[in-house]
């Protein structure tokens, strides 16, 4: 009974993909199943490679004839489908995949690393993509004055941490003026651009786009305009990766719709000792 919860657990987290594929009838999948759940391994082969052949990107099915290869007692064959199940986006979480009791017979094999390795990046995208790790110089507890001008009193603080599963960047930003705010920072991979989306305790919200540039953070947005007049103005955003303990951020906005800009605010951060 146990075997057949953890066998049901699997095929509900693999089937998560399909949405976002052109999935084979559902009577094809069921008679595959039925023979997959009673251990009818030459069969459910048949059954599955025949799906996998009509529908070679559905993930839940390739994941399937991983398993049944694995059963059958080829290793080799068995971890080639899987990570073309990964690569189609099963999402199998590597915890699940280590404890799965049809596929035991391949962790001792050299290439089974791979494998979990493989699943871990669906599971986990943004630490196995070194895109997401570009704005990292950013992380960190920081005391932040105005550019170049004399320490007045206590600084702000901005403590920038790394979260969910290393996808996003916060940034939690006080400062003695009251003024206390966040954002919200991500590679995003759709359009291939990181995005800032800023709010505070006043009611603004600022959205952006960058990239990095020359080892600098560059964005480019809107921001509401100032002194609270209604619309919204274009705004530029760079942090400058000074070092490794100095961070500079500098903000431009143009009233006149990009002709010309003039500095909005300009910042120094020094890592909190």
């Amino acid at each position: 009974m146990q075997r057949t919860r953890h066998v049901v657990t699997i095929a509900l987290v693999v089937a998560s993909v399909a949405g976002a594929q052109n999935a084979p009838p559902a009577d094809r999948l069921q008679k595959a199943a039925a023979l997959f759940a009673r251990s009818d391994w030459q069969a459910a082969h048949n059954e599955y490679a025949a799906i996998v052949k009509d529908y070679p990107a559905y993930a839940p099915t390739r994941f399937r004839l991983g398993m049944i290869l694995a059963e059958e007692g080829r290793a080799d064959d068995a971890i080639a489908e899987l990570l073309r199940a990964a690569k189609a986006g099963a999402f199998v979480p590597p915890s699940a995949l280590d404890t799965n009791p049809h596929v035991r017979s391949l962790k001792s094999n050299a290439k089974w690393q791979s494998v979990i390795d493989a699943f871990d990046a669906v599971v986990r995208p943004c630490m196995h993509n070194a895109r997401f790790r570009e704005f990292d110089f950013w992380i960190g507890d920081w005391d932040v004055r105005p550019t170049g001008q004399p320490p007045a009193g206590p600084p702000a603080r901005n403590t920038v941490t790394l979260d969910d599963n290393s996808c996003v960047i916060t940034e939690h930003w006080t400062a003695p003026s009251g003024s206390e705010g966040q954002s919200f920072n991500i590679f995003d991979r759709s359009y291939g651009v990181w995005r800032q989306t800023w709010v505070d305790n006043v009611g603004g919200q600022h959205d952006y786009r960058g990239s990095l540039k020359d080892g600098n953070m560059v964005f480019v947005g809107d921001t509401p305009m100032p002194n609270g007049q209604p619309g919204r103005v274009p705004t530029r955003l760079t942090f400058f990766h000074i070092s490794k303990d100095s961070v500079r951020q500098f903000s431009e906005i143009s009233p006149d719709s990009g002709r010309t800009w003039q500095v909005s605010y300009d910042l120094t951060y020094v890592r909190r000792k």
